[in-house]
C-alpha cells in the first residue's frame, strides 16, 4: 500500500512518500532529502528531517492509525516549532498562513 501527502511550505514543494514495502521518503522540489525504512514509529519523535535553505528545518511526525498512517509536518525556526500541515485535521488559518 502507497501513500502520498503533498503540500507547500514557504513556496517550496514538498511530497512525502509512504510504502509497506520501501519505507517513507522526503521530497523537496523533487529532490529526495531523507528515508526510513523502519516498521515502527514513535509519535515523539521526527521520523524524517530536512533543511529548506534558510528558511529552517522541516520535521516529518508520523501519526499512526490502527487503519493508515498520517504525518503531521512542522517547521523549525530559532528553535521555535511551527505546525505547517496535517494529513489528518485541519490546521488554523494562522498556521496556514505561516507555512505559506
Amino acid at each position: 500500500m502507497r501513500k502520498e501527502f503533498q503540500f507547500k511550505v514557504k513556496g517550496h514543494d514538498i511530497n512525502v512518500v509512504n510504502s509497506w514495502i520501501r519505507g517513507i521518503k522526503l521530497y523537496v522540489n523533487g529532490d529526495i532529502r531523507d528515508q526510513n525504512a523502519s516498521f515502527f514509529a514513535n509519535r515523539k519523535i521526527a521520523l524524517l528531517s530536512a533543511s529548506i535553505g534558510d528558511i529552517g528545518i522541516l520535521e516529518i511526525y508520523p501519526v499512526s492509525t490502527l487503519i493508515s498512517v498520517e504525518i503531521d509536518a512542522y517547521l523549525i525556526i530559532n528553535n521555535a516549532k511551527q505546525y505547517v500541515y496535517s494529513s489528518h485535521k485541519r490546521l488554523s488559518l494562522a498556521e496556514q498562513r505561516t507555512a505559506q
